[in-house]
């Protein structure tokens, strides 16, 4: 019996150990989001979340621990949305070109639901590159990237089988097509606009003559047509 107290006790003190944890990174990915890495204090961080400062130290001992972590959590939310664009059986009978199409128009929606997404990530890769963090530390993080890139490059490759993409403009102007380089053609491309709607697609008066979403949406157009 006393045993299963022990036990019972443990367990209880690790759920809690993790919902305030959890609870850090979410607080956390939303002053990161709002104002960038470094004008956010470990202090404020602490403030917010509503815990002591060496009680965050002990959780995260540096800032670039707690932001490598919010960056996980900000891309499994993320990955939640598109799971709903390819976790489904219509999405599979789809032809490579049909399936590249569905993720792709996703993101003028994704931004208009989680702009914030955007931001954050455009903040974290600065704050990453400025505090050379080595790669074997993102690694994780790599992981949840990685589930967006497979789903195109598997869709490239599916389009390329089935016919339904043949980069038919693109090999008139002799331009070289590796897979792979499509890939990140496309994502950076694509990532880079809405990153960029998010942090000042407003700031101008003349920006408000065309729709961030807009944009986005011309942008997938264009993607798309050079894949036929």
């Amino acid at each position: 019996m006393l045993m299963l107290a022990a036990e019972k006790h443990r367990m209880e003190m690790e759920s809690l150990k993790a919902s305030r944890i959890q609870h850090i990174v979410e607080c956390s990915y939303n002053l990161f989001a709002e104002q960038g890495f470094d004008v956010v204090t470990m202090n404020e961080i602490a403030k917010v979340s509503e815990i002591g400062v060496a009680s965050l130290y002990r959780y995260f001992s540096t800032k670039e621990d707690l932001a490598i972590e919010c960056a996980i959590y900000a891309w499994n939310v993320q990955n939640q949305f598109f799971r709903s664009y390819y976790e489904s059986e219509e999405y599979n009978t789809l032809s490579g070109y049909e399936q590249i199409k569905a993720l792709l128009n996703a993101f003028p929606l994704a931004y208009a639901k989680n702009e914030q997404f955007f931001r954050f990530v455009y903040y974290f890769d600065a704050f990453i590159h400025r505090q050379n963090v080595s790669k074997e530390r993102l690694m994780h993080y790599e992981e949840g990237i990685s589930t967006v890139s497979g789903l195109v490059l598997a869709a490239l490759e599916k389009g390329e089988q089935d016919g339904s993409i043949t980069y038919a403009s693109l090999l008139k102007e002799n331009v070289r097509i590796k897979r792979n380089e499509v890939y990140f053609t496309i994502t950076h491309s694509l990532f880079s606009m809405v990153q960029k709607m998010a942090l000042s697609g407003d700031m101008l008066a003349m920006n408000k003559e065309v729709m961030p979403e807009q944009q986005i949406a011309l942008l997938v157009a264009i993607i798309l047509e050079s894949l036929k």
